[in-house]
């Protein structure tokens, strides 16, 4: 069995159950499915599941024994631990607080929050809510990634949202709630699928099939891996201990820097789909884990979307992240 990790600033998971993974072959998603895929999610590097209720004794000790904590929600407006109803906090939809989206109002909603980020759950998406790679990402599937930088490395508690990890799209019109509501792609083609799983395959909208897991655990450049290695290098303590020292953009670059004692973490995020130049601060430029970024002389370019991540005394090695 393993040990529950308490984390100061942790990432949960939200999971939509019927519309998850399917455990007995009728079509909607329950919970023997998601006992099924919590191999998958321990994987993911998340702390915590947060779901719409309560599991059973039995569950939850199932869900206790891959390492992952529970979470429900408590009315709108907190989110609760289970197992400990002291931890809460209050919720904060960051695709809705930036609204109309624009990087300047992006910056404003962090900077007016920064001395109390760890008293929110950070998240980008829920059931009624557009996806972000069709609301903010004008569609792009290339902003995914930008936008999972920009979540996992706030130094507060965040929420996935299912399918995020994947970078999947709204699928249906933005007004339609229910297309953040299709079930998860599980696989990409129906030879892959079991006669138990069909009635499921049949759902998964056309549009995130080529996003399905079974292809993009197989890719080690898929949103899936990017997303995997990002939230490992969360687990770090200059973003669980740290603070969001500053916030800022230029031409759609947004600059984070996070400090912990003599630990400190730049992040560059182009959030523009076109090539852009960056330069990180002399404090931070002797290590860097890159994507999507190039140097070029003593100036690093950000492709769209792209990201750069610049460390000082931070062993990422450990994380299992690659340096550029």
């Amino acid at each position: 069995m393993s040990p529950v990790r308490t984390a100061t600033h942790p990432t949960l998971y939200r999971i939509h159950p019927v519309s998850f993974r399917d455990g007995n072959g009728d079509g909607v998603g329950d919970v023997h499915g998601m006992m099924a895929a919590l191999p998958y999610l321990k994987a993911l590097a998340v702390d915590g599941l947060l779901l719409p209720q309560a599991l059973s004794p039995e569950a939850g000790a199932e869900v206790a024994g891959h390492g992952l904590a529970l979470w429900h929600s408590e009315g709108t407006q907190r989110i609760c631990r289970s197992a400990a109803p002291e931890q809460h906090y209050a919720r904060s939809a960051l695709a809705l607080e930036v609204v109309p989206f624009s990087c300047e109002k992006l910056v404003e909603v962090l900077h007016t929050h920064r001395h109390q980020l760890g008293e929110k759950v950070w998240s980008t998406g829920e059931i009624d809510q557009p996806r972000v790679v069709s609301h903010w990402g004008q569609g792009d599937l290339r902003s995914a990634q930008a936008f999972l930088t920009l979540l996992a490395l706030l130094p507060a508690p965040i929420c996935l949202y299912q399918g995020e990890e994947l970078g999947l799209p709204h699928a249906a019109d933005l007004q339609e709630p229910q297309g953040a509501q299709t079930p998860m792609p599980w696989h990409e083609a129906p030879e892959q699928v079991t006669a138990g799983e069909i009635h499921w395959y049949q759902q998964v909208a056309i549009e995130h099939r080529a996003l399905a897991i079974s292809r993009q655990q197989h890719d080690h450049h898929s949103t899936l891996r990017y997303c995997q290695a990002l939230l490992a290098l969360r687990q770090h303590p200059v973003i669980q201990c740290g603070a969001l020292n500053q916030i800022s953009q230029e031409n759609g670059v947004i600059r984070l820097l996070i400090t912990h004692q003599d630990q400190c973490l730049e992040a560059l995020i182009n959030l523009q789909p076109y090539t852009q130049p960056a330069a990180p601060a002399e404090a931070t430029k002797p290590m860097a884990w890159q994507y999507g970024a190039q140097q070029e002389g003593h100036q690093w370019v950000l492709a769209g979307f792209g990201s750069a991540i610049f460390t000082r005394n931070v062993n990422c090695e450990s994380r299992g992240v690659t340096h550029g």
